[in-house]
């Protein structure tokens, strides 16, 4: 399993056929609002289980399907520092890329993603496919490709705010025990 200072796979049991068929149904839905990838836990009751076994868990997760060889520029999250991410259905193939800033960063506020994009120049330092859920350190630059011909479709679950990666990891861990 990888764990590094970017990413933290989780070695936990989760429903994914639920979660998945779950993701098919409501992907072109939206939340009155609210923006377009955001769904409500409360909407849903295995979700709401989730939040209950994982306590730092935002009420809100959000789907990002992605169509092919379209990607998320380099940005960071605004507001979140780390994230619960769930692979949904072609994953396998993409990237998300980290990078260091070797400058004070220079951001861009991107109000429809709620992202700050990144102006800076930068240097690669990890490349990872989401295979398995994992927690992700947003506090980085990072951008996801997908050079591939098949759409990619994830969950980003956020993280309540003011809560940082390593205590996703103790709260994933504890409630593992």
């Amino acid at each position: 399993m990888t764990r590094n200072e970017y990413v933290y796979e989780l070695d936990i049991e989760l429903d994914m056929d639920y979660i998945t068929k779950l993701v098919m149904k409501k992907q072109d839905e939206s939340v009155e609002g609210r923006a377009t990838h955001h769904r409500l836990v409360k909407d849903d009751p295995y979700m709401s289980s989730l939040l209950e076994r994982y306590p730092l868990l935002s009420p809100v997760y959000n789907i990002y399907p992605m169509p092919p060889h379209i990607g998320i520029p380099l940005h960071i999250d605004t507001n979140r520092s780390c994230a619960f991410n769930i692979p949904i259905e072609g994953t396998e193939g993409t990237h998300t890329i980290f990078y260091d800033c070797e400058e004070p960063i220079k951001l861009e506020y991107d109000t429809k993603r709620i992202y700050d994009l990144v102006k800076s120049p930068v240097k690669e330092m990890y490349r990872h496919t989401l295979i398995k859920p994992l927690l992700i350190n947003n506090t980085t630059p990072h951008e996801v490709t997908n050079n591939k011909d098949t759409m990619r479709i994830t969950i980003s679950w956020s993280l309540q705010k003011g809560v940082t990666f390593e205590q996703a990891i103790r709260c994933f861990n504890e409630s593992i025990l």
